[in-house]
């Protein structure tokens, strides 16, 4: 095993603005000495307040997975966060990692066979351009090594980490892929999940707290609250560092011998560009508000390639959820119970209400040409008073007994109908002037009359709900039914479907379009190089995460892809970055801003 060297050290020949207090303590952000301003030297040098082999901008899986690479190669190593905590989006998420090929699919002699997993990575990724027969499955060859690179490197990344003791992983949990088409031949079991010291599954807090303590033991530095302003490079065009801003607004540079490497959140709390690079209307995300896109702007600066900028990690939200919240909680997984229907402004339903939730929240983007809306701009989640009783604290239900602000609830059909518009338009000034059918109430009953069919037939002609292994399977994840009450469960010929009341009171909950976080960003290529406008690898540049253009595409492969890719990517990148050649820090071009 490699040497594990202390993460910086300050440069000794030139002033030191960092106080030696602040310095020492792992995870907290670094001030300045009292009274320290900033210089700079004679001549073309500049002023490094601190340096190290690799900056790594961001503090989530996929950074933590760089920074753990990088120093188990025996290269010093700084992180660098925008936010007041570490963890970024990481801590909220439920902590899957969809990893083809592993460890424990090979243990139960499961082959993952590797053209297989490329056939369907690629048909999931880029639909419209799959052709079974043709060269790289007919997507583009860049993209398309980029999935050959993830396969490859995803299980020994994670094995590699559990070897080092930074990581353990388990398989309690075992939940379908999202695609169940010809092309999949491993539907289950790609899934796996962090392993807490009790032996039960931990959620995405546990895995950064993992990783941060194998990080830790190894004092390596944690910069809290000094987000980065600009990319540096030297007379070459290499990457030799950043520019940041301090907790108190000063600037501060520092050197990367060898690389830097962002691995941070997306562009979702970015409004501007959330209204020009997505397809349709986006009204609330997961990702942490520090997750604005940045990494965009420096690396446009740098003349990085970017890509994938119209795609997300979808979900839907609560619509009510996102007047006072930046960052949601929780998004909807699969909306609970089974008497249970989603409907639009015309009351009819849209889609398979318990299929995965990438897919299903792209159906608010339909666009009706003739009338020129988004017919499914908001949909309503419509169930009777046993769904209310008997799986509540399924979210979005709330626990029993308990109101919560965004459940609507009336006493018959048309009365929900009436209490919906009045909802929609409270919140107009803020959502837009939208208004239900005038057929809305009448439609909405025919659709549950024949959704009452379907449920007693146990088959649905019109969605196909609980045709789909994952329609099943996450029921005992999503609509956990509640002990004590005077209700059963099941009894009907499809578990996902049960006939809803004949008398009320009924209840809605308005839903939107969200996402988990975006996708898009600088290119990379198989090594976690960003690439230039000409596909050359940008010296001394890294990405991994969701602030990069996506391998996945336009899809969600499956349960924990996000974190699979994220921590995939920032393995490769911290192995890579550690055997770079370190850069000199001649003629380093400062950004306009900072001349003077």
């Amino acid at each position: 095993m490699a040497n594990h060297p202390t993460s910086a050290r300050p440069v000794s020949s030139r002033r030191q603005f960092f106080s030696t207090a602040a310095g020492a303590a792992v995870g907290g952000g670094l001030g300045f000495a009292a009274g320290a301003t900033m210089s700079r030297p004679a001549g073309n040098a500049v002023e490094w307040a601190q340096e190290t082999d690799i900056l790594i901008v961001g503090t989530g899986a996929a950074a933590l997975s760089a920074a753990v690479a990088a120093v188990n190669q025996g290269a010093s190593v700084i992180m660098v966060e925008k936010g007041p905590t570490y963890g970024g989006t990481s801590t909220k998420s439920e902590g899957g990692m969809w990893v083809p090929n592993n460890r424990f699919l090979r243990a139960k002699g499961k082959v993952d066979d590797r053209d297989d997993a490329l056939r369907y990575m690629a048909r999931c990724a880029r639909p419209h351009l799959y052709r079974s027969g043709a060269p790289f499955f007919g997507i583009a060859e860049p993209e398309y090594r980029l999935m050959e690179a993830f396969y490859d490197n995803a299980s020994k990344a994670f094995e590699f980490m559990e070897s080092i003791d930074a990581l353990k992983t388990t398989q309690i949990l075992q939940l379908p892929d999202y695609y169940e088409g010809p092309e999949n031949k491993v539907p289950l079991g790609r899934q796996i999940m962090t392993q807490k010291p009790d032996g039960s599954y931990g959620l995405g807090v546990e895995l950064v707290r993992q990783l941060k303590a194998w990080l830790d033991e190894r004092k390596v530095m944690f910069l809290l609250k000094h987000p980065a302003q600009a990319i540096l490079r030297n007379g070459n065009g290499e990457v030799i560092g950043l520019e940041l801003a301090t907790p108190n607004k000063a600037i501060v540079r520092l050197r990367a011998r060898k690389a830097v490497i962002f691995a941070t959140g997306g562009f979702a709390h970015n409004k501007e560009m959330m209204r020009n690079f997505q397809p349709a209307p986006i009204y609330g995300t997961c990702a942490v508000p520090t997750s604005e896109g940045d990494f965009i702007t420096m690396a446009q600066a740098v003349d990085a390639k970017l890509g994938n900028l119209n795609n997300a990690w979808r979900m839907q939200v609560v619509m009510e959820h996102t007047l006072d919240l930046p960052s949601v909680p929780k998004g909807i997984w699969q909306p609970p119970g089974d008497s249970m229907v989603i409907v639009n402004k015309y009351g009819e339903r849209v889609v398979n209400e318990k299929h995965n939730y990438h897919d299903r929240a792209k159906v608010h983007f339909t666009w009706d040409a003739n009338r020129e809306e988004y017919p499914n701009q908001f949909l309503f989640m419509i169930y009777d008073r046993r769904v209310a009783d008997l799986f509540a604290n399924n979210f979005p239900l709330p626990v029993a007994g308990a109101q919560a602000s965004y459940v609507i609830q009336a006493d018959s059909l048309p009365a929900l109908a009436v209490a919906v518009q009045a909802r929609l338009d409270r919140h107009a000034d803020r959502w837009g002037e939208v208004r239900l059918d005038g057929g809305f109430s009448a439609n909405m009953a025919k659709t549950i009359a024949a959704f009452n069919e379907y449920a007693q037939a146990g088959t649905d002609p019109q969605f196909r709900r609980g045709a789909f292994q994952w329609d099943r399977d996450w029921l005992s994840y999503t609509s956990i039914p509640r002990e004590g009450t005077s209700w059963t469960s099941g009894g009907t010929p499809n578990a996902t479907m049960y006939p809803l009341q004949a008398q009320g009171p009924y209840y809605a909950i308005i839903l939107g379009s969200g996402v988990l976080d975006t996708n898009g960003g600088p290119v990379i290529n198989p090594k976690a190089q960003i690439v230039d406008t000409s596909d050359v690898p940008i010296p001394g540049l890294y990405g991994a995460g969701n602030c990069i253009s996506s391998p996945a595409g336009r899809s969600y492969w499956g349960g924990g892809c996000t974190l699979g890719l994220a921590m995939t990517y920032g393995y490769l990148a911290g192995m890579n970055a550690a055997q770079e050649r370190v850069k000199d820090d001649a003629g380093v071009k400062l950004p306009a801003a900072a001349r003077g």
